[in-house]
């Protein structure tokens, strides 16, 4: 029969194996996450000279350039007044009106 010694020198080896397996497998799915995530967010590289020629005119004539673009002011209005509601709209902006004040009107 065996003794105790080489019991516990096997019990020991097997968890030893397991824990190497387990370290083993947990890298290797780590890994090939990671390379999922590289895979979907792989780096491009930008073009300037898509806009080479535009960059140019800004240079040569800052304020021609800044006129001839698009006015979308209307736009931008649009989105101020829908924001300036959305902000009035909130309970921490609102005025507290007194307990009081609240039973005069009711009255």
């Amino acid at each position: 029969m065996l003794d105790s010694f080489t019991f516990w020198l096997i019990v020991l080896a097997v968890l030893i194996a397991y824990l190497c397996v387990s370290v083993g497998l947990r890298l290797r799915a780590e890994g090939a996450r990671r390379r999922a995530i590289e895979e979907q967010f792989a780096g491009n590289a930008f073009n300037a000279s898509l806009i080479a020629p535009q960059i140019k005119q800004l240079r040569q004539d800052y304020l021609a350039a800044v006129r001839s673009g698009p006015r979308h002011s209307f736009y931008r209005t649009g989105l101020m007044a829908t924001a300036r509601r959305k902000v009035t709209g909130l309970s921490y902006f609102r005025r507290a009106t007194p307990e009081h004040e609240t039973q005069k009107h009711d009255a």
